[in-house]
C-alpha cells in the first residue's frame, strides 16, 4: 500500500513544522519534497512525489552517492555472477544472492519503520492544527 499526503497549505505548513522542529531536514518544492532525518549516520531520504491525484506519495530511497554506489555494486555482483556461473562456480553466485536478499529485506524494513516514523510526526502535527 502506497501512503500519500493531499497536496494542500496545510501540508506545506506542516512539512515545514517538521523542519523548523528539528526533526528533518530538506528541501519541499510544489511538486516533490526531500526530507532526511537529523541523525549523525542517516544515509536515507524520504520522497514526495505529485501524482495526477493531487497527492504525494511517499517513497523511500538511499541518500545521492550511496545509491549510486548501490546500483553500481547490484550491477557488478550480477555479472560477475553470470560469469562465474558460466565457469561453473555457484559458490560465489550463492553468497551474492543471500547477500543482496539480506540487504534488500534491511532495506524494507528500514523503510517501514521511516515511513510510519514520518506518519505518525505528521499526523501529530494534523491534529495540533486543528
Amino acid at each position: 500500500m502506497k501512503h500519500t499526503i493531499t497536496k494542500n497549505d496545510k501540508c506545506f505548513k506542516i512539512l515545514n513544522k517538521l523542519i523548523l522542529n528539528g526533526f528533518y531536514y530538506g528541501s519541499i518544492s510544489p511538486n516533490k519534497f526531500e526530507l532526511s532525518q537529523k541523525k549523525f549516520n542517516n544515509n536515507f531520504k524520504l520522497i514526495g512525489i505529485l501524482n495526477g491525484d493531487d497527492k504525494f506519495e511517499l517513497s523511500f530511497d538511499y541518500k545521492h552517492p550511496i545509491n549510486i554506489a548501490v546500483k553500481v555494486a547490484v550491477a557488478l555482483g550480477f555479472l560477475t555472477s553470470i560469469v562465474l556461473i558460466i565457469n561453473g562456480n555457484w559458490i560465489i553466485p550463492i553468497a551474492f544472492i543471500l547477500l543482496g536478499i539480506t540487504m534488500w529485506a534491511g532495506f524494507k524494513l528500514m523503510e517501514k519503520k521511516e515511513i510510519n516514523q514520518f506518519i505518525d510526526k505528521y499526523l501529530k502535527y494534523s491534529k495540533e492544527s486543528h
